[in-house]
């Protein structure tokens, strides 16, 4: 019984073998319905050709069939679409226009097309970006000037409303700027340096700024006054009034700002991290390069002591490395926690309590305010001098209420200068003055920088006897005579040729 079964089995799958087979030979002969072996159905609809051309507001779409058909196109934002659009004509060729779109954004689309006999073909979903806002509007030129001028350099600073190159043409005739410098980053934010210019000598200049659409604006010709020595007796790039400083906590538990001054307007980046030496992020300065500087360092972790350095570069290509400076950032509950661990109120860290001193480096809260500069230009700022038990303000060590310093008579019988950011640039143009005398090649000293500052300053001492007084042990300076009366002292008169 079994054997007839199988037997019954096999000779059925042959005869269907057999008929397929039979079915392939008599097809090949005469051709298969309606096609031949190996080709298309000729009655299959196909998109034959599909492409996209954007403006700024609408895209046209080109797309043809092999057969007449009509359009039904979906498109959006995202592949979800939740747009669409018909195109009605029954036709081989179609060019379908879609309006109301957004200016450089990505859309998608997919493309239904249909016979007149409800034949239908899908396209894949496409994307494509519309370009900029039709511009036929220059950028807005404003706040043109010259941010640092040196003997041979001139640095050129101005804002535009709109992404846009930089330009400036300059010459020594207002008739002919025919020198120009460019740079053709868009951006808003310009900020050019000229190098090669003659000391002493005054310059025209007209910046311009063109943007993506090629539409240009032209600033008004200005001028300036290139300084009297060349760049190469130009002192070296110096940083100071740095904050927050070594041993000194921030004032917020997760964010910080670093500020800082330099002689030069700079360029570079600030490295920090967690561990000493090891830097694992990095922030840019922004645009455009000035002598003070502001980084903020954002989502720190509270109560952590972080270290940072600053690589920078000025406009004359003088490069600086910092050493590595820390601070320390704050609990979360700093304002909070004195009830929780039973201290007391005054050893909780109040910033509206001008008062304490939570990072005990001999500062008040006010006071850390105050001592952030180096007012007395000896090269330490003036916090880092109190916590030593140094007097910031001028020799020796702390023996007068701070609150009083700098009050009434300050150096050689004369009150103090009301701005500190003056007393500064003198201090750094007597340095400048130094530096050209003995060539960039100070002697050794045992004068203290700050008492050679007041004579600059308060004591009317011109600059050949400051640096007599370097290579004399101070014969031809004192620190409490004013010159006007110490040059016609013997000492004086006796150093001073020499």
């Amino acid at each position: 019984m079994t054997n007839n079964r199988n037997n019954c089995i096999l000779r059925c799958l042959f005869m269907k073998k057999f008929l397929i087979i039979s079915l392939i030979i008599i097809f090949s002969a005469v051709g298969w319905p309606g096609f031949a072996l190996g080709q298309e159905d000729p009655n299959l609809l196909r998109i034959v050709s599909l492409r996209v051309s954007p403006s700024d507001t609408s895209a046209t779409v080109y797309w043809s069939t092999n057969y007449p058909t009509t359009g039904y196109i979906q498109f959006g934002l995202s592949n979800g679409f939740g747009n669409w659009l018909e195109d009605n004509r029954l036709e081989l060729y179609h060019e379908t226009v879609l309006a109301g779109l957004r200016p450089e954004q990505t859309y998608y689309f997919r493309l239904e097309a249909k016979t007149a006999d409800d034949r239908l073909v899908v396209s894949d979903t496409y994307n494509f970006e519309t370009q900029e806002e039709d511009d036929n509007k220059a950028p807005i030129v404003s706040d043109v000037h010259t941010s640092f001028v040196t003997g041979n350099t001139a640095t050129f600073v101005w804002d535009s409303n709109e992404p846009a190159d930089s330009c400036v043409y300059y010459g020594t005739s207002s008739e002919d700027l025919a020198k120009k410098r460019c740079d053709g980053n868009k951006v808003k934010v310009h900020d050019l340096t000229v190098k090669d210019l003659k000391r002493n000598a005054l310059y025209y200049y007209q910046v311009s700024s063109k943007d993506r659409a090629g539409n240009a604006q032209y600033s008004i010709t200005r001028n300036f006054t290139t300084n009297w020595d060349d760049d190469e007796n130009v002192p070296d790039l110096l940083i100071y009034e740095i904050t927050p400083f070594n041993q000194r906590s921030s004032e917020d538990v997760t964010e910080v700002k670093i500020t800082f001054k330099t002689n030069r307007p700079v360029e570079g980046y600030l490295r920090y991290g967690d561990k000493p030496g090891r830097y694992n992020k990095k922030v840019y300065l922004a645009a455009p390069r000035d002598t003070y500087s502001e980084i903020l360092l954002i989502e720190l972790d509270r109560n952590t002591v972080y270290y940072y350095q600053l690589k920078l570069e000025d406009i004359l290509g003088k490069k600086l490395d910092t050493p590595e400076f820390s601070f320390t950032t704050l609990p979360s509950n700093i304002l909070t926690q004195a009830g929780s661990l039973g201290l007391p109120q005054e050893e909780v860290f109040n910033v509206f309590d001008q008062t304490q001193d939570f990072d005990r480096d001999g500062l008040t809260n006010a006071q850390e305010e105050e001592y952030k500069a180096d007012t007395d230009g000896d090269g330490y700022i003036d916090g880092l001098e109190v916590a030593h038990g140094y007097n910031p303000l001028g020799p020796g060590r702390l023996g007068q209420d701070l609150s009083q310093a700098g009050m009434g008579e300050f150096a050689y019988g004369q009150a103090r200068l009301s701005s500190l950011t003056e007393e500064q640039n003198l201090a750094l143009d007597l340095k400048h003055q130094l530096d050209l005398y003995f060539n960039s090649r100070v002697p050794e000293n045992q004068l203290r920088w700050h008492t050679l500052v007041n004579a600059y300053i308060y004591g009317g001492y011109p600059v050949r006897a400051i640096a007599k007084a370097i290579q004399f042990s101070g014969k031809t300076v004192h620190p409490s005579i004013p010159f006007s009366a110490w040059k016609n002292t013997s000492d004086y008169k006796n150093y001073i040729d020499r």
